[in-house]
């Protein structure tokens, strides 16, 4: 899809004030759990998330999901050691599970995108995105969305969160990515060009040039969020969800 002068005016309109250059941020902070007997392990999951240690964050994580299955929180902590350690299907599976388990919120919902994307369920990842639309903010479901093999869907999104006032640069630049993603790599360097001196946003365009043609269904998303892909054998049977036909799961 081509963005028309008039749209790109919309857009300069919006955000020539702005400054910055981020594409996406994730906060992977302290996930709040009731303490009981399990808290140790919470406590010794954090820590080791905090300091980038992923075998333990995951070990720790998976002894307090062991020691009470039924709390999505300590769920979504598993999840975010899984997608830490880059094992991203099951991250995919622990996310999904805290959906099932609590009220869902945007956070929980993204990550599960990203590790369903990051696993290569794109079909999977565009329906969870449309079910909790109304919870992930528009700036990180267009770039998702783009990620997820709809750039247009994306760009779409991206171009209406620019016309909302008090836009923030990231979303600017989600934009800028997912045009790239699309193809319309002259907007997607008008685009950058508004945050950074021609050189920068020259190499900024070649580095999206090789990000757009990944190796490997885990690369995009791995690259985002600095993420190095492992061997996934899978979350451990002991671990898996049972659920009775009166909860709610996540729909793929």
């Amino acid at each position: 899809m081509k963005v028309g002068p008039s749209r790109l005016a919309t857009i300069v309109a919006a955000a020539l004030s702005l400054a910055g250059c981020s594409v996406w941020h994730f906060d992977f902070g302290r996930a709040h759990v009731v303490a009981d007997a399990g808290a140790a392990d919470v406590a010794a999951a954090e820590r080791a998330l905090r300091h980038r240690h992923w075998p333990e964050a995951v070990a720790r994580a998976e002894q307090a999901v062991t020691r009470d299955g039924s709390d999505g929180a300590r769920r979504a902590l598993l999840g975010t050691a899984y997608l830490r350690a880059g094992r991203f299907r099951s991250a995919a599976q622990a996310f999904d599970d805290a959906l099932a388990l609590r009220q869902a919120d945007g956070a929980t919902a993204l990550h599960l995108v990203l590790a369903q994307i990051a696993s290569g369920q794109h079909d999977a990842a565009q329906a969870t995105l449309s079910r909790y639309a109304a919870l992930i903010p528009a700036a990180d479901r267009g770039l998702a969305l783009a990620l997820a093999g709809a750039p247009g869907q994306g760009v779409e999104v991206l171009m209406a969160a620019m016309r909302v006032p008090g836009v923030d640069a990231r979303t600017r630049q989600n934009l800028a990515l997912a045009l790239a993603l699309a193809g319309e790599w002259p907007d997607a360097f008008f685009l950058v060009g508004l945050d950074l001196p021609p050189a920068k946003a020259r190499e900024r365009i070649l580095g999206w040039m090789r990000f757009a043609r990944p190796h490997g269904a885990a690369d995009q998303v791995a690259a985002l969020l600095k993420i190095t892909p492992a061997i996934d054998p899978g979350q451990p049977e002991a671990l898996a969800l049972h659920r009775a036909d009166s909860v709610t799961v996540a729909a793929y």
